[in-house]
């Protein structure tokens, strides 16, 4: 149990599942390699994988191609037209696009509209069909993780205790039957012996979202007594030479976290998180702002007795208004300092008319009673400070930057 790996494909238990979640990738002896997660594994022979993609390889003997066709683009799926126009795959131009795909007999199963990617001795074909597939974990050569963005601001992090006392925290990168690996600080990969640490903990990334937000997918762990507990394993504890002292820690969505004896553990599952809520940065330069992640003009002000002028009023941010009346208007900037710094205002422009001359502004009084106040500040490790708003009605507004003496306009439809 204490090794995730310690997986020849059995196509022959292949069964249709629904969209799955891409969060490893299984490279078997084969050559075959299924991208989904491992939903199911008993420790014993075989582990169950759900998979959003999967390349298949066979022995030419055990495989019949049929069936192959083209199929025009409004034939296909989402995700075969993303594949083929990334990989510029189709044939002909606009709605008469094509794609060359077939169908897979073994003795057992048929697949249908497959990609063929190698015939002869050997049979290679992409599927881009969501399925369920029983491995023999003898036959699993590495797993490795899905690397996180740049500007993930969610996610899960290891942390690894080893025999030695020496703690390694990092993002979950690859292992095999002997070996696990993570990513430290800047992408440095960092391995261990499996049989050298003794501790696993998973620790979520942003203190300002709960665990659960941060995982894409649940943890069940089942018990010898048919029980079940539901949540997130945060820790898998080794430390002692006894199984029997050796522990999971199951954290419930209540916050309750339960302890469950390594000997007592019967199976473990994993099924989609609907809590999952990831968080995505922007990277900015030194100046740079967007609202709700659309390029914006900025103009000078000008201060009179009693208002400050907007030197002009460029439409150039439109927002669209909340069927509520109640719009989230977003605004980020580059902040070097990485603190919560608020820089700008947000205030309501006005139009006003001096002897047949208009203006766009605001007064200094609007300013003081400004009804408009953040409901979020964050500034991530990117130095991208991210000011949330929620604006009722609609109209002309600006964030106003009261040092540099500019405004950025954009208009609530």
């Amino acid at each position: 149990m204490k090794k995730t790996i310690t997986a020849i494909i059995m196509l022959l238990t292949v069964v249709s599942v629904a969209k799955a979640v891409v969060v490893q990738r299984l490279y078997l002896k084969n050559g075959s390699v299924l991208s989904g997660y491992i939903q199911k594994q008993d420790g014993k022979s075989n582990l169950t994988f759900t998979t959003d993609e999967a390349v298949i390889c066979l022995k030419s003997s055990e495989a019949t191609i049929s069936n192959e066709k083209n199929y025009n683009v409004r034939e296909l799926t989402k995700e075969w037209v993303e594949w083929a126009e990334k990989n510029e795959e189709f044939e002909g131009i606009g709605d008469n696009r094509t794609l060359f795909l077939a169908d897979v007999t073994t003795k057992d199963k048929s697949v249908t509209r497959v990609k063929i990617l190698e015939r002869g001795e050997v049979v290679k074909y992409l599927e881009m069909t969501p399925n369920i597939y029983t491995v023999a974990w003898n036959q699993v050569n590495f797993i490795k993780g899905e690397k996180r963005s740049k500007t993930a601001l969610s996610g899960i992090n290891r942390i690894y205790q080893l025999k030695s006392g020496m703690e390694y925290e990092g993002q979950y990168a690859e292992e095999n039957d002997s070996m696990l690996t993570l990513y430290l600080a800047k992408g440095v990969r960092q391995s261990f012996k499996i049989d050298d640490v003794i501790k696993y903990t998973f620790r979520p990334i942003n203190p300002n979202q709960t665990i659960f937000e941060q995982s894409e997918l649940l943890d069940v762990v089942k018990t010898k007594n048919g029980n079940e507990t539901k949540g997130i394993v945060i820790e898998q504890n080794y430390t002692s030479k006894k199984d029997v002292e050796n522990y999971f820690l199951v954290q419930q969505e209540s916050g309750a976290i339960q302890s469950i004896k390594l000997t007592e553990i019967a199976e473990t599952r994993k099924e989609k998180n609907p809590a999952y809520d990831p968080k995505f940065d922007i990277i900015l330069k030194e100046g740079d702002v967007v609202i709700n992640r659309k390029e914006v003009m900025t103009v000078k002000t000008k201060d009179t007795k009693d208002d400050i002028v907007l030197d002009s009023l460029p439409q150039k941010v439109v927002v669209a208004k909340d069927s509520h009346n109640n719009t989230k208007v977003c605004i980020e900037y580059f902040n070097p300092t990485g603190t919560n710094i608020e820089i700008y205002q947000l205030v309501k422009v006005k139009t006003k008319t001096v002897k047949k001359d208009t203006f766009h502004g605001f007064t200094f009084r609007d300013l003081v009673n400004n009804p408009y106040r953040p409901i979020s500040i964050e500034t991530s490790v990117n130095h991208t400070t991210k000011v949330e708003y929620l604006v009722g009605g609609h109209g002309t507004f600006a964030f106003y930057d009261p040092v540099a003496k500019t405004a950025i306009p954009f208009t609530i439809k």
